[in-house]
């Protein structure tokens, strides 16, 4: 196992200057850190590049959402293909505006790992390497790399943020304050029995907030606090090298190559292989006259459709159809005109479309701000619909968070811009 170089990008959205912070730590060939960890500038951290040592960036959590859908059974070109039409519905932009990181399915987990990110932050993050003058082997979200606590939760305290990871669950980031309802949100659980907590924390957060931390035993099932006298970067470079994170190099982002290989050795081989192709474009060419013949007859339900909604009218082409039914589906989203409380309800609507199970209790609105009371199946519901809120320009906070039963009540708060 070669060395590896860990740098831990600290600035937020991928920000592209010479002055973007980091931290960075080498792990030798066993997987123990070798000095002490660094911190400073970006570009700084490439005198610590040496050849045969790979490199590795951790970039924000708070700018990846991690997944594990169930997919097909593809692999390659074909799965990259499938992942962002399963996935489609579940997010709140484009697909055209996100890329998919797809990593290996694990053993006694159900679903494929699947990360999630901005082109934008690709963008960012590959210009700042680059301008730093690194050459990076693999980009990994940062809370992959968080430590698991069997049968229990797993919380790493690092300033402003709550990292949690419970087993076999991806991990999350939590951006709430004060830290109190940070922590009641990482706990909240279905389960009704206390869970095992593993608390990572630095000496600093802990002085500073000994008395909440060690109140925390009377409601868990056990609970350890590991401080980290160096940050949490020697924890994260520790599980890099031991688990199997998922590079977002992948697809438009991976390493190009160039192969200079002699075919002549296989020249049988290509012969089979120019066998196989054709008779793969016959069959494709067979299914080819097959799909039109269905395609045809679609056009022609298409037809029915739009007479039986409205009869009397003329019948345009099926595309012609298509086009009228989406204009009219455009207008009465209201093409993003609307304003204040309408814009507020619009916005909430995409939250709750990706929030099953989500019952609005109560809701009021009041000079651009709007409050609301909402049942949710679990915490990570609740932070799902701030965070939809907040990439469509809405400002959103969590207010409260209770435990319910076996559900969570929360209150939101959302404001307009302006407001």
């Amino acid at each position: 196992m070669p060395e590896l170089l860990v740098i831990r990008l600290r600035t937020a959205s991928g920000t592209v200057q010479d002055a973007a912070q980091a931290d960075w730590l080498v792990m030798d060939h066993a997987g123990a850190r070798s000095g002490e960890v660094r911190s400073g500038a970006l570009s700084e951290a490439s005198s610590a590049q040496a050849p045969g040592r790979k490199v590795v960036l951790l970039v924000p959590g708070a700018d990846a959402l991690l997944t594990q859908p169930v997919l097909p059974l593809k692999s390659g070109a074909k799965l990259a293909q499938v992942v962002p039409f399963a996935l489609e519905e579940q997010l709140a932009s484009d697909v055209e505006d996100l890329h998919f990181a797809i990593g290996k399915p694990q053993a006694g987990r159900s679903g494929t790992p699947v990360t999630i990110v901005s082109h934008a932050c690709m963008e960012a993050w590959r210009a700042a390497v680059a301008q730093a003058g690194l050459h990076v082997d693999a980009f990994h979200v940062e809370t992959e790399a968080l430590p698991e606590t069997p049968t229990g939760v797993t919380l790493l305290i690092d300033g402003p943020r709550v990292y949690v990871k419970r087993a076999a669950e991806p991990g999350a980031v939590l951006e709430v304050d004060p830290l109190i309802e940070a922590l009641q949100l990482a706990l909240a659980s279905e389960q009704e029995a206390r869970e095992h907590v593993t608390i990572f924390v630095s000496e600093t957060d802990y002085e500073r907030e000994r008395e909440l931390l060690e109140g925390l035993r009377e409601f868990t099932a056990s609970l350890q606090l590991k401080l980290l006298p160096d940050g949490p970067l020697p924890v994260l470079a520790a599980q890099i090298m031991q688990g199997m994170p998922v590079n977002l190099l992948q697809g438009p982002y991976a390493a190009r190559t160039t192969l200079n290989v002699s075919f002549a050795p296989w020249r049988y081989a290509a012969i089979l292989a120019l066998v196989f192709v054709a008779t793969h474009l016959g069959l494709k060419s067979w299914q080819y006259v097959q799909y039109g013949s269905a395609d045809a007859r679609l056009d022609e339900q298409i037809s029915q459709v739009y007479q039986q909604l409205m009869p009397g009218a003329p019948v345009p082409s099926p595309l012609q159809a298509r086009r009228q039914v989406e204009s009219r589906l455009a207008q009465l989203r209201g093409s993003g005109s609307a304003h204040g409380l309408m814009n507020t309800l619009a916005v909430l609507g995409e939250a709750l479309a990706q929030s099953p199970d989500t019952n609005i209790e109560a809701l009021s609105y009041r000079d651009e701000t709007t409050d609301l009371r909402v049942l949710v199946p679990s915490v990570d519901t609740l932070d799902r619909i701030r965070q939809v809120a907040t990439e469509h320009g809405v400002s959103a906070k969590i207010e409260a968070a209770n435990p319910r039963e076996s559900k969570f009540e929360g209150r939101l708060q959302f404001k307009n811009p302006g407001a």
